[in-house]
């Protein structure tokens, strides 16, 4: 006969799993921030694999190569910054030759918006309206300027530790693998590092491959902003490039302020814009990512644009970015490694 103990044990072992559970996903919740930069780090590291191992056939050693590749793309980034930074200011002091145009069109919009007001009673004054958006932006502006200093220190914090974090990887990768194949039993540890290797090599790919196309999109961008004569073309430029790393949703959203912009040139001027970012970006859909980045995560695309909303849900920007790499890896894992033994399973039973 059954003692009370061993009725009652199976409910306390239920209670304390699920007491574990909760507290696991509290420490997940609060780690996130930790989990996106190790996981960017990661991806730093395993697209700095390839060009480390040709410099090292030039006899230099890995942590030096590592620390070469950094301050070459710093220096990259200072120097367009130094590039862009003069035709930005001279755009901002042509603003005041440009005032009388922008003031023209403001009345016309003036104009169009009372019309339609007076049809909707309920709508407030153009003016109430206008004032309401400045004190809105004046207040996010406000804001965020006095959280500027917190953010960028937040923000140099996180760039060190990727640079460290990566850094260690790069130079340690063997002997964490080796280290992790020890914990699988002898008859998978080859396959389990084939698998291993096999998600470093496609995600470092991908993330090479996803710089590249940003390159050529931004380039191509400012080549068609320049010929239309979109004033701050270089800095809209590189908004756009940089919306393209966040896949599907992040090139149109990286395109509003272009396209703001380019409303206030004029409805000609917005037309052309438009259309050149359609010609852009079914360019890079059909030509420029398929050959630069190949098939290097094959996975399907309702996957990715699921993955980029959880990702942008749980940690933002950095979120969406590191989504559908991780994503990539979950599906290897499952085509690898969870079908597989599941087929098996099947075949058993039957």
């Amino acid at each position: 006969m059954q003692s009370v103990w061993d009725k009652a044990k199976p409910i306390y072992v239920a209670l304390l799993l699920a007491i574990l559970t909760w507290i696991a996903l509290q420490a997940l919740g609060r780690l996130t921030h930790v989990l996106l930069i190790l996981f960017v780090s990661i991806l730093f590291a395993a697209a700095l694999t390839g060009p480390v191992r040709r410099l090292e056939r030039w006899r230099v050693p890995r942590a030096i190569s590592v620390i070469l590749i950094y301050l070459v793309s710093l220096a990259l980034v200072f120097g367009l910054l130094w590039f862009v930074t003069p035709p930005l200011f001279d755009q901002v002091a042509n603003l005041g030759d440009r005032a009388p145009q922008y003031a023209e069109r403001y009345d016309r919009l003036k104009d169009a918006y009372e019309e339609i007001r007076s049809n909707y009673g309920n709508l407030p004054p153009f003016d109430v309206q206008v004032e309401r958006l400045g004190n809105a932006i004046l207040e996010r502006a406000g804001d965020l300027a006095i959280g500027l200093p917190g953010s960028l220190f937040g923000l140099f914090l996180d760039a060190l530790s990727v640079f460290v974090i990566s850094l260690l990887l790069v130079t340690n990768r063997e002997r964490i693998l080796g280290f992790t194949l020890t914990l699988v039993h002898p008859d998978d540890r080859k396959f389990v590092g084939r698998l291993l290797e096999q998600m470093w090599t496609r995600v470092g790919a991908y993330l090479r491959a996803k710089l590249i196309v940003m390159a050529i999109v931004g380039a191509l961008t400012y080549v068609a902003l320049l010929v239309i004569g979109v004033p701050f073309a270089l800095v809209l430029a590189i908004i756009v490039a940089l919306g393209e790393a966040i896949p599907r949703a992040g090139p149109w959203l990286a395109r509003i302020p272009l396209l703001g912009i380019a409303a206030l040139e004029g409805l000609g001027t917005f037309g052309l814009v438009f259309a050149a970012s359609v010609v852009i970006e079914n360019g890079k859909g059909y030509f420029i990512s398929p050959y630069v980045e190949g098939d290097q995560l094959d996975i399907h695309p309702l996957l990715v644009f699921v993955s980029v909303l959880v990702g942008a849900t749980l940690g933002g920007f950095a979120g969406a970015f590191v989504a559908v790499p991780l994503a990539a890896i979950v599906d290897l894992f499952v085509r690898e490694v969870v079908v597989p033994w599941r087929k098996r399973e099947i075949a058993e039973s039957t």
